[in-house]
């Protein structure tokens, strides 16, 4: 079988392994880096220049909001 330029490698599971500080047995990587390259697919596919930017969303604390305020000045 040879490996479409959007498959990952065998070193790059091994790096992905390393970073998240697991081990996956020798005999397993084959199985591993297919399941990682299918499951990677669709977002390989998506031309993200297409894709509009948005600014991250406003997030209130509605517990915090509803707290009087306190004058910090006193202390």
């Amino acid at each position: 079988m040879t490996e479409k330029e959007d498959d990952v490698t065998l070193d790059e599971v091994r790096a992905r392994m390393k970073a998240a500080g697991i081990e996956i047995a020798e005999n397993r990587l084959k199985m591993v880096r297919r399941l990682l390259s299918d499951a990677l697919a669709p977002i390989h596919a998506v031309d993200s220049r297409a894709a509009r930017t948005l600014e991250p969303a406003v997030m209130f604390d509605a517990i915090r909001s509803a707290e009087p305020r306190r004058d910090d000045d006193d202390e």
